[in-house]
C-alpha cells in the first residue's frame, strides 16, 4: 500500500473503532430522578415551597421585640408599623430560595436612606437592602438590592415609589469549622424585578452599619427577618424553598435496606423473621414490635442529616400505652457492640419529646436543662414544634466535630458541644411503636 493511502485510511480506521466503542447511551444519566415540583399558574408558588405570607395573617412570624408581630395586615398586604420592631420567621433556614414582593410608600418623603427603607435579613444578620432607589441618590452599597454596606447591585432595577417590586434571592448559608472559625462564606444571588443584580456574591460577614462586617459562628439554621426602619414599606406573596446541597445523597434507596443492617433484641444482626423493618412504597416501615434498630454499614462524621417521620397506629408490650417512641442515634462506633441502646448520641423521636438529647454511654455539654436517668444524661429540648400524630415531621441533626444541633420541623430545639464521640454509624430505632420514615438524606459538611 502506498504511504499516502495509509495516511488517509489510518484516521478513518481509528474513528470507526472509536465510534464502535462509544455509544450515546454511555453519557446518559437516568438517576437519581429529580423530584417533581408542581407550579400553580395562578399563584406561581412551587409545590415544595413554604408560604410565609399569603395575605391573610402573620402566623408564620413573631415580633423582633414581642411575642406577637405588630405589623398591620389588610387587603392581602402586610405593612411595617414603624417603631414596633421587625418581624422574624418562626422557622429557621439555611440554604434557600426566597421570593417576596415589596413596595415603598407612594408618597416619597425624604431622600437617601430615609426613603422607603427596610431590609431582608437572612439568618437574622445578612441583609439585602430594601429602599426606594428610584431617582434617589445614596451610597451605592446601600441602595435597593445591595448587599448592605458590602456590595452594590450590578444595575439599578428600581420602579417608581408605590409600585410593587420583586426580589428572588438564592442564599447559601456560611459554613463554620468545629472551632467556630469560618470554613466557607455565605453566597447570595439576587434578581430584582427579574434582573440579575447580585451574581453569586460572597458575603463578608454580618451586616454592620459602622465598621467592617465580620463572621461569628452561629447555629446552622437561623430565622429570616424583615426590618422595621421606620418607613411604611409593604410586603406580599412571600414564599421560601429549602434547597439542597449538590452533595446531598439519600441514605436509603427506596427499594430495600441495601447499605443498612438490622439488629433486634434476642435475635441479633439481620435476623428479622416477622418483618419488623420493611421498605413499602419508598418508605421505611418500622413495625416496632421488637426492640432494636437498623444501622448504616458505614460511619459518618461532619454532616447534615435529615429524616421525615410519622407515627403509625400500632403499639406493643411493654409500651402498648403511653408515648410512642423511636429515635435517631448517631456516632455509633463500628468497634462498639450491637445492643438495644448502643453507645451513641440520640436525637429523641418520641411524642412530646422530639429533639431531646440522650448521651447513651457518651457525654457532652449543653446550656439546656438536663437530668440523669437510667444511667444516662438527658438534655431537654426547648419549644414544642411537633405536628399532630399521623402527620409528617422533619427531624434534622447537624454534627460538626464535637458539636451538634437538633432541629424539629425547621426549629432549632437543642444543641451541645464537647461531645465525647464525633463519628460513627447512624441508627433508626424500633422501640415499641409503629413508625414510618422517608427522605433520609445526608449532606457532608467538609
Amino acid at each position: 500500500m502506498e504511504l499516502r493511502k495509509l495516511h488517509v485510511l489510518l484516521p478513518l480506521f481509528f474513528c470507526s473503532a472509536l465510534l464502535a466503542e462509544e455509544r450515546p447511551e454511555t453519557t446518559e444519566v437516568w438517576g437519581p430522578v429529580p423530584v417533581e415540583v408542581d407550579t400553580d399558574a395562578a399563584s406561581a408558588v412551587p409545590s415544595d415551597a413554604i408560604v410565609l405570607f399569603d395575605g391573610s395573617n402573620l402566623r408564620e412570624w413573631t415580633g423582633e421585640k414581642s411575642a406577637e408581630p405588630t405589623w398591620t395586615v389588610a387587603d392581602g398586604v402586610m405593612t411595617v408599623k414603624g417603631g414596633t420592631g421587625g418581624i422574624v420567621t418562626q422557622r429557621s433556614f439555611d440554604d434557600c430560595q426566597l421570593h417576596l414582593e415589596w413596595r415603598s410608600p407612594a408618597e416619597a418623603k425624604g431622600d437617601g436612606q430615609s426613603r422607603g427603607n427596610s431590609g431582608v435579613y437572612f439568618q437574622g444578620r445578612y441583609e439585602i437592602q430594601v429602599l426606594d432607589s428610584y431617582r434617589n441618590p445614596t451610597y451605592v452599597n446601600g441602595q435597593a438590592a445591595s448587599l448592605y454596606k458590602q456590595q452594590a447591585p450590578l444595575v439599578n432595577a428600581s420602579r417608581r415609589p408605590g409600585e410593587w417590586q420583586t426580589y428572588d434571592i438564592v442564599f447559601r448559608a456560611p459554613r463554620f469549622n468545629a472551632d467556630g472559625s469560618l470554613r466557607r462564606p455565605a453566597i447570595v444571588t439576587v434578581f430584582h424585578n427579574g434582573v440579575l443584580v447580585q451574581d453569586h456574591t460572597p458575603v463578608q460577614g454580618s451586616t454592620a452599619w459602622i465598621g467592617k462586617p465580620t463572621y461569628s459562628a452561629h447555629p446552622f439554621k437561623q430565622p429570616l427577618m424583615l426590618q422595621d426602619h421606620g418607613s411604611a414599606v409593604s410586603y406580599r406573596n412571600i414564599w421560601i424553598r429549602e434547597i439542597g446541597d449538590a452533595r446531598t445523597a439519600p441514605l436509603m434507596n427506596g427499594k430495600d435496606l441495601d447499605g443498612w443492617y438490622s439488629y433486634l433484641e434476642n435475635l441479633g444482626r439481620n435476623q428479622d423473621p416477622e418483618g419488623n423493618f420493611r421498605v413499602v412504597d419508598g418508605q421505611l416501615h418500622i413495625r416496632g414490635k421488637n426492640f432494636g434498630y437498623i444501622a448504616t454499614e458505614k460511619e459518618y462524621a461532619d454532616y447534615h442529616l435529615r429524616a421525615d417521620f410519622r407515627w403509625g397506629t400500632l403499639q406493643w408490650p411493654p409500651r402498648e400505652t403511653g408515648k410512642r417512641d423511636s429515635g435517631i442515634l448517631y456516632h455509633f462506633s463500628a468497634q462498639a457492640p450491637d445492643v438495644v441502646w448502643p453507645k451513641s448520641i440520640e436525637c429523641q423521636v418520641q411524642e412530646g419529646d422530639c429533639g431531646d438529647i440522650w448521651f447513651v454511654g457518651t457525654d457532652g455539654e449543653s446550656s439546656n436543662r438536663s437530668e440523669h436517668a437510667w444511667g444516662m444524661k438527658r438534655v431537654f429540648k426547648e419549644g414544642d414544634f411537633e405536628r399532630p400524630r399521623g402527620e409528617w415531621n422533619t427531624m434534622e441533626v447537624v454534627a460538626i466535630g464535637d458539636r451538634f444541633e437538633h432541629y424539629v420541623n425547621g426549629h432549632l430545639v437543642n444543641s451541645a458541644t464537647h461531645a465525647s464521640v464525633q463519628r460513627g454509624k447512624i441508627l433508626l430505632q424500633s422501640e415499641g411503636a409503629e413508625v414510618w420514615y422517608r427522605n433520609v438524606t445526608l449532606t457532608p459538611l467538609d
